[in-house]
């Protein structure tokens, strides 16, 4: 609703009301809608003095506390000020304030105040100027605002301080743009400030749209690291897949078989206990059972993975009755022959899949011997030490 001027001997009206108002309400109406608004301008212009003066009032008190050596409350919230709002020696608005337990409210007049000084640059002296608190709300600079500010942590602040620099405005809403920029785009400070030296960002919608676009480029930008981290793995992993096809196997050392005792041709005994904590046991743990469980981790994740996407592609399979066709479309048109190798490997797709069914069928052979060979037989004994 703005500001009105009331005419009640007249009837006549002035100023301009909100939007749809003069449709809903008759002459008589409006006019007892315009003493309201007025007389709660009065009440607001009355509440904003006795802000001001509890704010001066405050500053003396606390003036003189801080000259008798006393900066922060006691144990017993003690000052100047608050123990003679409890005594009811300034009245019984402030005695209220103290008796239920308002006091913050008090503060956060003081913290509007201190950031309006801090904004505006005016000093308080006693009771003889205007105090930052009245300047600011001539500026159109509201309490929450100001709290917000003195609540930004440093160099949000001082990003708010060059934007009121600029554009004389301190509003909650940009306070909270700022405070998201400085957490979330740090390398960015300099670039905002110039702009809003520039005036380019101004507005919260401003703000938004190029938050969006760093978003945007920092995920591309993370895309981009990604897809070449994958290129370098997909590689490495073909150079260690050839290296080890072209690795031969070691001979098995061959030892002169030992004949058993007689008594222990149908005794199998695991090793003791105490025999795996020996220097002996412990190197041929190392050498026998080496890095095996090492890679099984990736090994389970990778497959994992792979089954996932290979059973998408059975279905797709048998949805599409143009399922081939398909694929050696994508093979010929959808990328350049580097691009596919950079994808599928050096082989290409259809090589990289083929391969890796050799693959499989050969560590499926070596896993089923392996598995043979380990299991523990039925009658092995586990002796202890």
């Amino acid at each position: 609703m703005s500001d009105l001027t009331t005419q009640p001997e007249t009837g006549s009206l002035s100023g301009a009301y909100a939007p749809g108002v003069l449709n809903q309400y008759n002459t008589a109406e409006l006019n007892q809608i315009n003493k309201v608004q007025y007389a709660g301008q009065l009440i607001d212009e009355v509440q904003h003095g006795f802000q001001c003066e509890v704010i001066r009032l405050k500053l003396l008190l606390d003036g003189q506390d801080q000259s008798d050596g006393i900066d922060k409350y006691n144990s017993h919230h003690s000052s100047r000020f608050w123990d003679g709002a409890r005594e009811g020696h300034f009245g019984p608005k402030l005695q209220e304030y103290a008796d239920n337990g308002q006091r913050q409210q008090v503060q956060r007049w003081v913290t509007a105040n201190e950031a309006a000084e801090k904004l505006l640059g005016a000093s308080v002296t006693r009771v003889t100027q205007d105090l930052p608190f009245e300047l600011a709300r001539e500026r159109g600079m509201g309490q929450t605002a100001l709290c917000t500010y003195m609540r930004l942590f440093p160099r949000a602040q001082e990003m708010a301080t060059h934007y009121f620099t600029v554009t004389g405005e301190l509003r909650s809403n940009m306070l909270q743009e700022f405070e998201q920029i400085i957490r979330e785009f740090p390398n960015k400070v300099d670039e905002v400030t110039d702009a809003i030296t520039k005036r380019t960002l101004t507005v919260p919608s401003e703000f938004k749209a190029q938050k969006e676009a760093w978003r945007q480029d920092i995920a591309i930008q993370k895309a981009l690291i990604e897809e070449q981290e994958r290129q370098d793995k997909l590689a490495a992993a073909e150079a260690e897949e050839e290296a080890l096809d072209n690795e031969l196997w070691p001979e098995p050392e061959t030892t002169p078989p030992v004949e058993p005792k007689a008594e222990d041709v149908t005794r199998r005994k695991a090793p003791t206990p105490g025999w795996f904590k020996t220097d002996s046991g412990l190197m041929k743990t190392n050498e026998v059972v080496g890095d095996l469980p090492k890679p099984l981790a990736d090994a389970v994740t990778g497959l994992n993975g792979l089954r996932r996407e290979l059973r998408k592609q059975v279905l797709h399979c048998s949805e599409m009755h143009n399922y081939a066709e398909f694929w050696a479309g994508y093979d010929c048109h959808a990328m350049s022959e580097a691009a596919a190798q950079r994808v599928w490997g050096k082989e290409g797709r259809l090589g990289r899949m083929r391969r890796l069914r050799s693959t499989l069928i050969e560590v499926q052979q070596q896993i089923e011997i392996y598995i043979r060979n380990t299991t523990p037989p039925e009658n092995i004994e586990y002796p202890e030490d």
